[in-house]
């Protein structure tokens, strides 16, 4: 609270040492240091802009973690990737901010949440300040709010691109399309493709979510594989997920039939985030909970099924046409938002998650595969 006050009483000061507004705007900052799929989610508004500002640097601040799927956006300039803890106490923020003014960026536009990056961006000296303003949020970041030269609000019901559509709003554009987008590392394709089965049916499964309120469970995971494999003769499961993964994948294997295991095919920690996409562009369907491969394999337009559990799907969702996504209406659900995310379920039940069954999720892939002769 105090270096938002405190900036705030500078702000004077602070608009005597920022640059100045060039006529044509040169360079873009666009920070969104969130999770996987929150980066995706990003892409729409990173091609809109690229499109008013052909020519423009276009740099993203980012998670080290995202920033691969950054990297190869072809509307993209340059990253500066955020190490975690970077931003931590004054020094953290007054060294990032002194880096950020070396760059002489004309906008900033800021899809984070809270009471950080107001400052830094401030103390940066950047003179057009665009930020989101959060439905929810405390006191400290309402008072940061104060620090944006201009703002979009987003609102419940609404969903986020629509918000971040708003801030570009705000410099006079006129964005219009929501569809996501990846890419993957040039060469990527070479590294994936003896994973992928000539002429057999692939179909992604995620072992995990970066939400462990949101995963469906081992139990309930080997059961849906069992399903896919038995309902799709001749055709192979691809796991999918890091490295923190692979313990988990192994029982999930060793929890299944004998002559099922064969079948699958455990990726996990094999690629880096810049290579899935290549990957997952070669699956028949795709099977998660509301998570970042789940936003991947949507940008990707392939056939998805999606356990919504506790996230408000109002906020974020696949948009895609072959996007079934499984929820249950209870009185809790949902109750993680985009910018109030819970990670443990204030009832224990996880209901919204453990309702929907094994079964349901296989027969919603069926239909997607178009096998209605299946049993």
């Amino acid at each position: 609270m105090i270096y938002v006050l405190l900036t705030l009483l500078l702000q004077p000061l602070l608009r005597l040492t920022s640059r100045r507004c060039r006529t044509q705007v040169q360079s873009i900052l666009v920070v969104q240091t969130a999770k996987i799929g929150d980066a995706i989610c990003t892409s729409p508004m990173l091609r809109e802009l690229r499109r008013a500002y052909p020519k423009a640097n276009i740099t993203v601040a980012c998670a080290a973690l995202t920033a691969p799927l950054f990297a190869n956006n072809p509307h993209v300039s340059n990253i500066v990737a955020i190490d975690s803890g970077t931003l931590k106490g004054w020094t953290g923020k007054w060294r990032q901010a002194a880096a950020l003014r070396r760059e002489g960026f004309d906008v900033a536009i800021c899809c984070n949440a809270g009471a950080t990056w107001p400052v830094v961006l401030a103390w940066a000296g950047i003179p057009r300040r665009i930020g989101l303003v959060p439905n929810y949020s405390g006191s400290t970041t309402q008072l940061a709010g104060r620090l944006w030269s201009a703002s979009a609000a987003h609102r419940s019901g609404r969903m986020v691109m629509e918000t971040y559509f708003d801030m570009l709003r705000t410099l006079g554009l006129s964005p219009d399309g929501l569809d996501k987008e990846v890419f993957a590392t040039a060469g990527a394709m070479g590294r994936v493709t003896p994973l992928l089965r000539e002429g057999v049916a692939c179909m992604g499964v995620a072992v995990s979510a970066g939400n462990k309120l949101k995963e469906l469970g081992q139990e309930k995971l080997t059961e849906i594989i069992h399903g896919l494999l038995t309902a799709q003769s001749g055709s192979c499961v691809i796991l999918l997920g890091t490295s923190a993964d692979r313990k988990a994948a192994g029982a999930i294997i060793a929890s299944l039939p004998q002559a099922q295991r064969s079948r699958v095919i455990d990726t996990t920690g094999e690629l880096g985030l810049d290579e899935l996409p290549a990957l997952m562009s070669g699956l028949a369907i795709f099977v998660g909970v509301d998570s970042g491969l789940t936003y991947m394999a949507d940008a990707l337009g392939i056939p998805l099924v999606s356990v919504a559990g506790p996230a408000d799907m109002a906020d974020a969702r696949p948009l895609g046409p072959r996007a079934v996504i499984l929820r249950r209406d209870l009185p809790c659900a949902p109750c993680s938002h985009y910018f109030l995310a819970p990670y443990d379920c204030r009832i224990g039940t996880r209901a919204c998650v453990t309702e929907v069954s094994a079964g349901e999720i296989v027969s919603a892939a069926r239909r997607l595969l178009g096998n209605a002769n299946v049993r």
